[in-house]
């Protein structure tokens, strides 16, 4: 008998330690409330805090620099529970695919009422194992780093049919970026070819640092027409982003092709087609 009850006991705490804790976890987290998105952020913070706290402890006794013993310290306590947090995605995952809410595992019992109606936005059994909703992630992710890859690879084409020079031009003049835009701005840069000067515009950070005034920039121009001209450290730093931009919004585009390809399948299963 009580070895029975014992049995039951490490049961018990097996289930919440990786199936009902994780599983409360991610419908909390999951609920989309501020408190939700607060509480992760401090709870983080809080167990970073412990771990140093108990590190400086063990520093102290074994009279080791206590700094250092506290900052592994932090980064265990901070990274247990960023596994925590990286399991309760797992379980969520497990779920999603057995069509069983979080909740009703966290609590063991199966929601009724208002809580058993698929508008909760779990899946159920029988309902197509892939949302829409990631089919359209993926593919605004695809949309989004293609046209990154896109300009990158424009701004990088060498200009080969062209008779170009190089020369050093002054950065003259520094636009802020307004409120609604992204990036650092731009810069006005002052070149002189043959004695005449002309001026272009460019972002203000070109990959290696944001640019100031007075700094000196090198400057890639056509040599029959100086006026068309660009920025070298930029196409440098354009043809770097080529490659990552392009395997970057490859790889959105092929979990996207097997999203479309699961939620079709889910589709024609779930409304009988399959096996007849």
């Amino acid at each position: 008998m009580h070895d029975t009850w014992s049995m039951g006991r490490v049961r018990a705490m097996l289930s919440w330690g990786f199936v009902r804790g994780p599983a409360a976890t991610y419908a909390f987290l999951g609920s989309g409330s501020t408190l939700a998105s607060f509480a992760s952020v401090a709870a983080i913070a809080l167990s970073a805090a412990l771990g140093a706290a108990v590190g400086a402890l063990v520093g102290v006794v074994t009279r080791n620099s206590v700094g250092d013993v506290a900052g592994v310290g932090a980064l265990i306590g901070g990274g247990l529970l960023v596994a925590w947090l990286v399991l309760s995605l797992v379980v969520g995952a497990v779920l999603w695919v057995r069509g069983v809410s979080p909740a009703e595992t966290a609590t063991g019992e199966k929601p009724t009422g208002r809580h058993a109606a698929p508008s909760d936005g779990w899946r159920r059994r029988g309902e197509p194992l892939v949302p829409v909703s990631l089919v359209l992630f993926f593919a605004l992710m695809t949309l989004a780093f293609g046209s990154l890859w896109v300009h990158a690879r424009q701004v990088s084409q060498p200009w080969d049919d062209r008779l170009t020079a190089t020369t050093n031009g002054t950065v003259v003049t520094v636009h802020e970026p307004a409120w609604w835009e992204k990036g650092s701005g731009s810069v006005d840069i002052r070149y002189s070819v043959a004695g005449a000067d002309y001026v272009i515009e460019t972002g203000r950070d070109p990959g290696e640092h944001v640019l100031a005034v007075g700094e000196v920039v090198p400057i890639q121009y056509v040599a029959t027409g100086p006026a068309d001209a660009r920025c070298v450290w930029t196409v440098e730093s354009a043809r770097s982003d080529v490659t990552f931009w392009f395997w970057l919004s490859a790889g959105c585009a092929f979990l996207g092709l097997l999203s479309l390809i699961g939620f079709l399948g889910g589709r024609w299963r779930s409304s009988g087609r399959l096996g007849g």
